[in-house]
């Protein structure tokens, strides 16, 4: 079963890891936790259109999905760089929307365990945790 249908991988992935795997696609989403494609694929279907990497498209963004281990973006174990983290954007709802439908509608979302709060995008993340419910930390 396809966990992100609705995703080509230059969305998910930087430049230069896509070129590095000449798309394959299979190889790059294993570097990924279907727990956090499975989450992805169900903002986009709650949300719409959910926009994360636009490289490909000539736009900025390349490091909102998965990050090299030596990527110089984010903190050396950061939950991208282990799969497990997207940070998104969305056509038709702000990002403090969409964070307050998840706080308000976690079970909806079962595997988030972290977002980040104050920035104009919604990263959420996966990571295994020892808490209850869904962490909001701010950068």
């Amino acid at each position: 079963m396809d966990l992100v249908p609705n995703f080509h991988i230059k969305e998910l992935v930087s430049k230069c890891a896509f070129e590095a795997f000449k798309g394959n696609r299979d190889f790059l989403l294993s570097r990924f936790s279907s727990k956090g494609l499975e989450t992805l694929q169900a903002l986009r279907n709650r949300f719409g259109v959910t926009l994360v990497n636009n490289w490909h498209i000539n736009g900025e963004n390349q490091y909102r999905g998965f990050r090299e281990y030596d990527c110089p973006i984010g903190a050396r174990f950061s939950q991208h760089k282990l799969g497990n983290a997207f940070d998104c954007s969305f056509v038709n709802f702000t990002a403090e929307e969409v964070r307050r439908y998840i706080l308000d509608n976690p079970q909806e979302f079962p595997y988030i365990t972290a977002i980040e709060g104050q920035v104009s995008w919604l990263h959420f993340d996966v990571r295994p945790s020892s808490w209850d419910g869904i962490k909001v930390f701010n950068p």
